[in-house]
C-alpha cells in the first residue's frame, strides 16, 4: 500500500516520538520535567505534526527551525543558554542526522565535493 503521507515512514515516525520524550530541562521547586512536546504545546505548535516534520526535512533546516522554537522557549522565564546545542542534542538524540558527518555515505560525499569546491574544509590532516 502507499503511503498517502509524503516523507512518512515507521522511522519518521519512531523518530518523531523520541524528539518529543527528550528532555530540555526542569521547572518548578519540584524539578517538573520539561520535553520538547511541552515546549512545543506552549509555543502554540502541535507537536507530533511539528517533530514529524523535523524529521523530513532537510538536516540544517530542522537545526535552524528547532533552535528558533528552543530560542523563544522559556522555563521558570530563563531563556536556554545554548539553543542550536539543544536544538543539535534533541535532534541526536531522536536519531536525526545534525551534521556533515552523520548523514547517509552518498550524502555525505556529495557535501564533501561540495565543501572542497567552497572551501570550506576544516583543518587538513597532515
Amino acid at each position: 500500500m502507499i503511503t498517502a503521507t509524503a516523507g512518512w515512514s515507521e522511522a519518521v515516525e519512531e523518530r518523531a516520538q523520541r524528539l518529543l520524550r527528550y528532555q530540555v530541562g526542569t521547572e518548578g521547586p519540584d524539578g517538573v520535567p520539561v520535553t520538547v512536546q511541552t515546549m512545543f504545546e506552549r509555543c502554540g505548535f502541535t507537536p507530533v505534526a511539528s517533530a514529524r516534520f523535523l524529521m523530513c526535512i532537510p538536516p540544517l533546516t530542522a537545526m535552524h527551525e528547532l533552535t528558533k522554537t528552543v530560542t523563544r522557549f522559556r522555563i521558570d522565564g530563563e531563556a536556554c543558554p545554548d539553543p542550536a546545542g539543544m536544538a543539535k542534542a534533541a535532534l541526536s538524540f531522536a536519531g536525526r542526522a545534525v551534521a556533515v558527518h552523520e548523514l547517509h555515505p552518498e550524502r555525505r560525499f556529495v557535501a564533501g565535493v561540495i565543501s572542497s569546491l567552497l572551501g570550506l574544509q576544516g583543518p587538513s590532516r597532515r
